[in-house]
């Protein structure tokens, strides 16, 4: 057992200091249904490409819905902790259970979540990338609709979206080193306010330059607005909206038929609610960046390196692999396109003249660029050394590459963003208030 599930106080209560296993989660969610089940519904609404539950932990008979979705990203844990506090905090406080009866999809890409299982357990970056795993872009469920890839978790989410018409979905992510930060589909400036109060009082830096909101409209410290046409500029340079071989034409209709937008067309809007593994201080300066176009280069020629020496790398072990088309080497694929066309958005001498806009580029948003280019080639690395381990002494060199690169950059990594470990108990917290201040704001009006 990960949690305590028989407290009263409205609190999941941590066993350790790490999140729950799949199995975990799942049994979490049964023994609620077993001791409310006047209250608490648990049930399968799909399953995934190989076979696994999509599992629903449902809390309340309000007629109102909440849809909170955990698990969108495989290499993000934080969603499985958080989900399990919020389910004691709506079992405990009748005020959450009139406003709306929530409902937990418990993972959305279990198949995903298998596959970085070895990580769950990670207190350092090295032993977290060890056990890395994150799916190629198309094969991420929350994001496949908007290239038209037909992913049957993505349309078990869409049809619950259009069964429950939820008033709010919340997805809950995390990433290895960072700071907090929200994006709504809707103006959320009126979360700024909960959200700084959480995060102060967890010891959680905001971050306010990570790449991914980039182009979107800041409504307060480390709050932004998801408009479709600022999202698909952000992710078209990722290689993120590139169509999928299987959709149709007039299939791909970029972020809008992504589960993001799903809700609007019952009158519902999403928040997306980050949390760092491990928080990094140098992410949250707003002032005017210094020497911008120097430091703009670096990260793109760092980009350009290491995604050429990891390609000739995977062009090397490939005749030596049992099959070309496993999921980690598909996953590999991602991160080293992203490298390319990042290098290009972010090279001052190209696309990356739009960044030296004055009043554009702050501290926080150069060392986000900064960052990233750091974390995308240690993802690739990581995936590439998964998935040439299969071949055993056939990659026996190309895998000493591998360990040494790793180990290089990951220390790298670490010297230049300083990573704290952030408890989980209290990830799970930030994550949960976050989540409790919006229906309280939204829904109980």
């Amino acid at each position: 057992m990960l949690t305590d599930t028989s407290t009263g106080a409205g609190q999941a209560v941590l066993l350790h200091d790490r999140c729950p296993t799949l199995a975990e989660l799942a049994d979490a969610a049964h023994r609620l249904a077993a001791a409310r089940p006047d209250l608490c519904r648990v049930r399968t609404v799909g399953t995934s490409r190989a076979g696994r539950p999509l599992t629903l932990l449902t809390v309340g008979r309000a007629e109102r819905n909440v849809l909170v979705v955990a698990g969108a990203h495989a290499d993000e844990f934080a969603g499985r902790a958080s989900t399990v506090e919020l389910a004691h905090r709506v079992l405990a406080r009748p005020a959450l259970r009139t406003a709306a009866t929530w409902n937990f999809l418990l993972c959305l890409d279990p198949d995903g979540a298998h596959l970085a299982r070895r990580a769950v357990t990670a207190r350092t970056l090295p032993e977290y990338f060890a056990g890395y795993f994150r799916p190629a872009a198309e094969e991420q469920p929350e994001w496949a609709p908007a290239i038209g890839a037909p992913l049957p978790e993505s349309r078990a989410l869409l049809d619950l979206i259009d069964e429950l018409r939820p008033a709010l979905q919340f997805t809950l992510h995390s990433m290895d080193v960072g700071g907090t930060f929200l994006q709504a589909t809707r103006d959320p400036a009126d979360l700024a306010a909960p959200f700084a109060t959480s995060a102060a009082a967890l010891g959680i830096p905001v971050e306010t330059g990570t790449y991914d909101t980039f182009w979107l409209r800041e409504s307060g410290p480390g709050v932004f607005l998801m408009e479709p046409h600022h999202i698909d500029r952000q992710e078209s340079s990722t290689g993120m909206l590139a169509p999928h071989p299987a959709a149709r034409p007039g299939d791909t209709a970029g972020v809008r038929a992504s589960t993001w937008f799903a809700p609007q067309r019952h009158g519902g809007e999403t928040v997306i609610v980050e949390v760092p593994a491990w928080t990094s201080d140098r992410l949250g300066d707003t002032r005017p960046a210094d020497d911008a176009p120097r430091r703009l280069s670096a990260a793109a020629d760092r980009l350009r390196t290491r995604g050429a020496l990891l390609t000739e790398l995977l062009d090397t072990a490939l005749p030596h692999l049992p099959a070309d088309d496993t999921a980690l080497l598909r996953a590999v694929r991602s991160p080293l396109t992203a490298s390319g066309q990042l290098a290009d958005e972010w090279d001052p001498g190209a696309l990356g003249r739009s960044l030296l806009r004055p009043g554009l580029m702050t501290r926080a948003k150069l060392a986000g660029i900064d960052l990233w280019a750091h974390r995308v080639p240690v993802r690739a690395a990581a995936l590439l050394r998964r998935a040439i381990e299969p071949a055993g002494a056939r990659t026996a060199p190309e895998a000493a590459r591998l360990d040494a690169l790793l180990h290089d950059w990951c220390a790298r990594y670490q010297h230049r963003f300083r990573p704290v470990w952030l408890p989980v108990a209290r990830q799970a917290e930030h994550q949960a208030n976050i989540v409790q201040a919006a229906v309280e704001l939204h829904l109980t009006a």
